[in-house]
């Protein structure tokens, strides 16, 4: 989408208005409920190495996937099995470890514990994450009892709808070998300024138009480009499983613009999040 991005809009660089002055500090939190807990152990990176099947659903696509973590590199593996035949491998990067995101996910949901059940041969415990607020979506994880990871995940959207989910039909665990000495992501979970309730800047490159929200657990990429010649105003949403597409064309003082959110989250978390763009020029 910003390949083509044009000299008129790397002049007038458009920036997220934050909803406090300064950047966020560290937070601290108490975990003392067994959810809480629970929490924290999803959260935290395992020393260990798995390999396995999973379904995912959305939308009334039904993917397998095959995945395993990690190899030397610290990255983790996944093939679409389904898709075509001899599918390309994809990548993906370890998770970060960040004592601040789980505070911050606690800030934003209430966890609960549920039910026990089986998935994929393995014990696991319900853990349910509700938010505190319409502009989030909920969650329910069953978390392995020996390693914490999720074997399953439902996400639900405000009407208790489940958008998507993926659960694993095999996995297996095993250490990760001492002789690999295997390269961490070099991503730091940083909070920058605050730009809606809950949701604060980890990433931005203002000359590209491009910036990263999350609330710890959510994320969502905004894109900000010149507005075509002769397209209109307006706002347009797609959905696809828990993955929300929203566009919105506007025009004034901060010139004519086409600002497009990615992720999963609710519409009305994407229009705000649209509402907080401006121009270097515009008084908050």
């Amino acid at each position: 989408m910003l390949d083509s991005v044009t000299q008129w809009a790397r002049c007038c660089l458009a920036v997220l208005v934050g909803v406090m002055a300064e950047p966020l500090s560290a937070v601290e939190c108490e975990l003392t409920s067994p959810a809480e807990r629970a929490v924290e152990r999803m959260f935290s990176q395992q020393d260990v190495s798995f390999e396995g099947t999973v379904l995912f659903e959305r939308a009334g696509d039904r993917q397998f996937m095959t995945v395993s973590w990690p190899d030397a590199r610290g990255q983790g593996a996944m093939r679409r099995m389904n898709i075509m035949v001899n599918p390309p491998t994809e990548r993906w990067s370890s998770p970060v470890r960040s004592p601040e995101r789980i505070c911050d996910v606690l800030r934003m949901y209430a966890p609960s514990l549920g039910a026990e059940r089986v998935v994929a041969g393995r014990l696991t415990q319900q853990l349910s994450l509700k938010p505190k607020d319409p502009l989030r979506l909920a969650h329910r994880f069953d978390l392995d009892a020996e390693t914490g990871m999720a074997l399953a995940m439902a996400t639900a959207g405000t009407d208790g709808q489940v958008l998507e989910r993926f659960e694993y039909a095999h996995i297996q665990f095993s250490d990760v070998a001492t002789e690999i000495s295997y390269e961490r992501s070099d991503e730091i979970y940083s909070r920058g300024r605050a730009v809606i309730p809950g949701f604060f800047l980890v990433s931005e490159d203002p000359v590209n138009g491009v910036f990263v929200v999350s609330d710890g657990l959510a994320t969502a990429s905004i894109f900000v480009e010149p507005l075509p010649a002769g397209a209109p105003a307006g706002e347009g949403a797609v959905i696809e499983g828990a993955t929300l597409t929203y566009t919105r064309g506007v025009t004034g003082a901060e010139g004519r613009l086409l600002i497009s959110v990615l992720g999963e989250i609710p519409v009305v978390t994407a229009r705000m999040l649209a509402d907080a763009v401006r121009s270097p020029g515009v008084a908050n």
